[in-house]
């Protein structure tokens, strides 16, 4: 029987179709169904004591030379497979997949198989037409309702949260986790409202969005936060109002652009810090020469005020998520001051330092910006500059 699944494996051809590919991948799962059940009775039976291995796993890390993690998952599947007579049953006819299956391992405890025995019925033939993420789906809900159901001993805690943020010699992070259900979804949503689209011409890994992600969450959650200052702390709120209009019961609007009616203005200026920026004549110092690289907030707000978003060609990233860029970098002499900076989110800050990279702003706000091969792209000040 193994020399004929030899020679047809031997000898298998998979044409480059889609029709293809899912047949392959349903046999996959069929012998992953036998496999497993062949582990189950070589476990039950105790003959992997045989030759001295201490248990199955230990094993199964020898013979099968798999990793402690694979023979331990393995394992569990097996055992959890072979109490369950119609969902393994389905598994081996190829109507449920080696996915689905690691799902239901995931989501049946050992106390509850009984209960999911007793709901094999109704379920399986349901997860047989289900996809993925329905599977998931059911499969949890199944979990609360037997948590919510189960009047036997009080189970064990959760594991507790773990974030692991580790530094490699050359000085990369690398980050690893695990989070509980209602964090993962806070988590999830979160790098999906932090996430930017890429550039023209950019094309990014689903990873490497929500790495970038990640980076900005972070750095807004430190521009944000109001427990420890840093050394340039960003309002929570910023209003922008003509003080003409403050004095007469006009509008203002937030940063961002957005209108805010005269009501709301003067309920917030009634208990607010008020910071000026004067656009037109002397103004408070708004550069600061060579005495700091840090950009000093009278600095920043009155940057935000002026390019109100990323000013990188085709990026109208809020500046919730912006840093200050120096365009004549400030380590080869550039000076802190408003006419030598540019408002840039993180992703578009780090791509210009990068090498071959240029940036220029000349006296009426246009931006322009040379990649590596020389494409040159512009982008133009959405309202008339700040005096300098």
């Amino acid at each position: 029987m193994f020399e004929e699944l030899r020679d047809a494996l031997e000898s298998l051809e998979v044409a480059p179709g889609g029709d293809a590919l899912v047949e392959l991948h349903r046999l996959h799962g069929i012998l992953d169904a036998k496999t497993a059940a062949a582990v189950a009775a070589f476990d039950s039976s105790g003959e992997w004591a045989s030759d001295g291995s201490v248990s199955m796993s230990a094993w199964m890390r020898v013979r099968l030379r798999m990793s402690h993690g694979d023979a331990s998952q393995l394992l569990k599947t097996s055992r959890l497979a072979r109490s369950l007579p119609l969902t393994s049953q389905a598994w081996e006819q190829g109507r449920l997949s080696s996915g689905q299956i690691r799902v239901v391992v995931a989501n049946v405890k050992t106390r509850h198989v009984d209960l999911f025995i007793g709901d094999e019925g109704q379920l399986v033939p349901g997860l047989c037409e289900a996809d993925i993420t329905e599977t998931v789906s059911a499969l949890r809900r199944w979990a609360d309702i037997a948590d919510a159901i189960d009047d036997g001993p009080e189970p064990p805690p959760p594991p507790p949260t773990e974030a692991r943020l580790s530094r490699s010699l050359d000085g990369r992070g690398h980050l690893s986790g695990s989070f509980d259900s209602a964090e993962t979804e806070v988590i999830e949503r979160a790098l999906d409202l932090a996430g930017s689209p890429d550039a023209d011409g950019e094309v990014r890994t689903f990873a490497q969005k929500q790495g970038q992600a990640l980076a900005d969450v972070c750095r807004f959650f430190l521009d944000h936060q109001s427990n420890k200052l840093g050394k340039r702390h960003r309002p929570h709120l910023n209003v922008v109002v003509d003080l003409p209009d403050l004095l007469n019961g006009g509008p203002g609007r937030m940063l961002n652009g957005s209108s805010i009616d005269a009501a709301t203005l003067h309920a917030l200026a009634c208990d607010a810090n008020l910071h000026r920026v004067i656009t037109d004549g002397k103004s408070s110092i708004l550069d600061y020469g060579r005495s700091t690289r840090t950009i000093p907030a009278a600095v920043y707000t009155s940057l935000v005020l002026r390019d109100q978003h990323c000013r990188y060609p085709g990026c109208d990233r809020k500046p919730e998520w912006c840093d200050g860029h120096h365009i004549w970098h400030w380590e080869n002499g550039g000076p802190t001051k408003l006419s030598n900076l540019v408002l840039l989110c993180s992703k578009h800050h780090h791509l210009i330092h990068r090498r071959g990279w240029h940036i220029t702003m000349d006296d009426t706000g246009v931006l322009e910006v040379t990649a590596p091969d020389g494409t040159t792209r512009r982008s133009h000040p959405p309202q008339p500059r700040l005096a300098a």
